[in-house]
């Protein structure tokens, strides 16, 4: 199946803000490009369709298209860019926070989209790191909100919509905390 993947990013300044106590912005920015880069390789690897980075801010890409979201929250800029750029029948969105993430767990991901629903990547704390959804849109992300794996669940079913958890490890580590982040390095 082919799925349009796109990659929030908050702009560099406002990045990973709980780390503030380990790291200063700079250290912060460098670590965001960072993980984007990673993330960004796993998912081209994968080549389940085009990619496309949803972020105000102009980073550095490696030849992945960018669309502008304006400085819109991360769910309105994900719904907008949904309308403006996704043209394929399934669409997936990918954290910029995944340092594990391999291709074959993009690959699974999408490839555990129901015909009409939703697939969840669960967080290690109960979050979504990922999600894929066919049609497109059919159900509002909810990335930020405590416990927002359940509540993607929650609103497939409300819509009548089939919902699949996924838990594979690269897609359930992100870095959040400073404990994260020594647990990765």
């Amino acid at each position: 199946m082919t799925a349009h993947v796109l990659v929030p990013v908050k702009p560099l300044a406002q990045a990973k803000t709980r780390l503030a106590s380990a790291l200063s912005p700079a250290d912060r920015a460098s670590l965001t490009q960072e993980m984007l880069d990673l993330v960004l390789a796993a998912v081209q690897a994968a080549k389940v369709g085009p990619v496309t980075v949803v972020s105000a801010h102009p980073l550095s890409l490696n030849g992945v298209p960018r669309f502008d979201d304006g400085g819109l929250p991360w769910n309105e800029a994900l719904a907008q860019a949904m309308r403006e750029v996704v043209r394929e029948p399934c669409v997936a969105v990918v954290a910029a926070d995944l340092p594990l993430l391999r291709s074959a767990e993009v690959q699974a991901l999408v490839a555990s989209v129901p015909s009409r629903g939703v697939a969840i990547a669960r967080a290690k704390d109960g979050g979504t790191n990922a999600l894929a959804m066919r049609p497109p849109g059919a159900i509002a992300t909810l990335l930020g909100a405590p416990q927002s794996c359940r509540l993607h669940e929650e609103a497939a079913r409300r819509t009548g919509l089939e919902a699949v958890v996924v838990d594979l490890p690269g897609l359930a580590f992100d870095v959040d905390t400073p404990e994260d982040l020594a647990a990765w390095r």
